[in-house]
């Protein structure tokens, strides 16, 4: 068997050799050798991740992971699947594969015959990926911690390394390997060049330790991250496999080979006579989109992903996972203790109001699990009104807290300025072919606070109406609206959103209540200060499963409560209809789920039942009849 060393550290040399056995046409192979050596938790955490290891410290061509979402998705990319070379001393001609790198290569004794017959072009997808936006630290910690740490590796070309003998190599299942330099050609510039025909004069060799003088500098590449002050590495990934399956906005983990090579920058200044690095981008701003440096925005050209169903590195991605089943049991037979405890720290949260700790603690579980027609299911987008006046901080406080609990999450301040300024619905750049990202392209299960209390009078501008109106939209339907300038396009979103305001909130809500303070601090900062000595990190851990757990919890209802619950309707219609509406019972069936679901149970009892209208009842009390948003 191999070493760890041989597949993870020069894992195309162990994909040659597949692909010699099984041919260029099916990855099955490839996907089957690496899937099998990757299904433990500690081959998995041998693996270095983009997200925490610095380039320089990884080798090129070596097995690395990346946890991102994907912002945008490019168009398909031809390059040399296939491609003939000869050896230079024998004339003996072998054919390669292109697959899983930028650079088809040849050792210093072969050249690559660019017109042979023999060559095959092939398409992938590429995904430009960047971190989860508004990921907590904690999940980044968390994620960090189970990985083994990656030293100070060599950034020198891997290629050269030990013979083995042959006995060996045969043994190993990977061909002999020569210790020559090789050299190499952009595989994309040979296949995109004339609709994918390899052309004539295009130089057959390109020195792969070139340097990298004249790549674009750091400032002028956009790394186009949707959220203000994101840090991270962003990622060309490309696709071989599934293409179809990926859509703009998932969570993905990726393990696939670092590709990092110099020659795939994009030149600011092309040298007289020098051919053009990227000739299948039409304007410098595509290129400098789709081609940038790659010390910057490296290419992982990924063998095995996987959609994340959630992003907490303390539970297994997979809902089925045994370990998965026993978290869940845990939970349950603990849950009476740590609701209670939750609801405590939600309850000096909101300075001792337990009904508006209920309805937080049933927002923050909230999640869309389905749609009838335009209408989303599950959510519970919710408005505290009467909050601090906005010197405190008190928003500032909330989202440390809450940033504390979930996966990811953003603080919004909502301003005059903001809302004139900032972009928050993605729209497409045509000039650059990318979809450029704005505020609200977040990934399932963010968090997004919107700190109303920032707001004072002004003007909003022709982009603050269409700012404001896609955050109401974002609110109430659950979508998003991409500008494609000569049409919009609506995108399915599932995003929790918290407007915390002094009087009610202007933007839509599907609930509302208003603070009635049992204690009024005068110091916010000591005051959520004294939640610090009772969050340790054993009841964080637990919060932070339980939170997951809820979203991901079936729910159902028996027939005998259903008919129970719709006699409940018919009376309450019967004797006042005015205080019983159709909206009005699909936010009490909207509030027994997520109380249901608080409890760490799949079916309501008819305690729950109860214990709902009996919050809304006490909810409608404080705030009054809702008032119509203008939004």
């Amino acid at each position: 068997m191999p070493g760890v060393e041989d597949w993870t550290d020069n894992p195309l040399d162990v994909i040659q050799n597949l692909i010699d056995q099984h041919g260029i046409s099916d990855n099955t192979a490839v996907r089957d050798y690496f899937g099998k050596r990757l299904q433990h938790k500690k081959a998995l955490s041998m693996i270095p991740s983009l997200n925490d290891v610095a380039l320089h410290n990884l080798r090129p061509n070596c097995l690395v992971k990346y946890r991102c979402m994907i912002q945008d998705m490019f168009d398909p990319e031809f390059y040399l699947g296939s491609y003939e070379v000869t050896d230079m001393k024998s004339k003996q001609t072998q054919m390669l594969s292109g697959k899983y790198k930028d650079v088809a290569d040849a050792r210093a004794h072969q050249e690559i015959n660019i017109e042979s017959d023999r060559n095959v072009t092939m398409d992938r997808q590429t995904l430009y990926c960047v971190p989860v936006p508004g990921e907590s630290d904690w999940v980044k910690t968390g994620y960090s911690s189970q990985n083994v740490q990656t030293p100070g590796a060599s950034t020198s070309n891997p290629h050269v390394r030990s013979k083995r003998g042959r006995d060996d190599d045969r043994d190993q299942g990977v061909g002999d390997i020569s210790d020559q330099p090789m050299n190499d050609i952009d595989t994309n510039l040979v296949a995109a060049a004339n609709g994918g025909v390899p052309p004539s004069d295009t130089e057959p060799k390109r020195n792969r330790t070139a340097p990298s003088a004249g790549a674009a500098p750091s400032s002028s590449v956009d790394l186009n991250y949707p959220l203000p002050g994101e840090t991270g590495l962003a990622c060309l990934v490309k696709t071989y496999d599934d293409i179809d399956s990926f859509k703009v906005n998932d969570v993905v983990e990726f393990i696939g080979i670092l590709s990092v090579d110099p020659s795939m920058a994009q030149f600011n200044a092309k040298p007289e006579g020098m051919e053009e690095v990227h000739p299948e981008f039409e304007t410098e701003a595509e290129r400098n989109a789709h081609a940038p440096p790659p010390s910057l925005v490296p290419r992982l050209h990924a063998i095995l992903s996987r959609k994340l169903s959630h992003n907490n590195p303390h539970l297994p991605p997979v809902i089925t996972d045994p370990d998965f089943v026993q978290a869940l049991t845990t939970v349950q037979s603990e849950i009476a203790q740590i609701r209670s405890e939750l609801l405590s720290i939600l309850e000096h949260a909101v300075f001792g109001d337990s009904l508006s700790a209920e309805y937080l603690l049933c927002h923050l579980i909230s999640s869309v699990y389905s749609r009838a027609d335009m209408m989303p299911l599950g959510k519970l987008s919710l408005n505290i009104s009467g909050c601090p006046a906005p010197s405190q901080d008190y928003s500032k406080l909330v989202h440390c807290l809450v940033s504390g609990l979930v996966t990811q999450s953003f603080l919004f301040p909502l301003t005059i300025e903001n809302m004139n300024q900032m972009k928050l619905s993605p729209a497409k750049d045509y000039s650059a072919n990318r979809l450029r990202s704005g505020l609200l392209q977040l990934s399932e299960a963010t968090q997004l606070i919107v700190d109303e209390t920032k707001l004072q009078p002004g003007q909003l501008n022709p982009d603050g109406l269409k700012n404001i109106t896609a955050l109401g939209n974002l609110i109430k339907w659950a979508k998003v609206e991409y500008d494609f300038n000569y049409h919009t396009q609506e995108f399915p979103t599932n995003v929790n959103v918290l407007v915390l305001s002094e009087g009610e909130s202007l933007l839509p809500k599907d609930c509302h209540t208003k603070l009635e303070k049992r204690h009024n601090p005068d110091d916010l900062r000591s005051y959520f200060g004294q939640l610090d000595a009772r969050l340790t990190d054993e009841l964080l851990g637990k919060f932070r499963v339980y939170f997951t757990l809820t979203k991901q919890l079936e729910y159902s209802i028996s027939d005998d409560l259903q008919k129970l619950i719709q006699d409940d309707f018919v009376t309450a219609r019967k004797d006042n209809p005015k205080c019983m509406t159709v909206d009005d019972f699909h936010s009490l069936l909207s509030l027994v789920r997520l109380l249901t679901l608080s409890h760490c149970q799949p079916s309501p009892t008819l305690d729950l039942w109860t214990r709902a209208k009996q919050l809304e009842t006490e909810r409608r009390q404080r705030v009054g009849p809702p008032r119509t948003t203008p939004v």
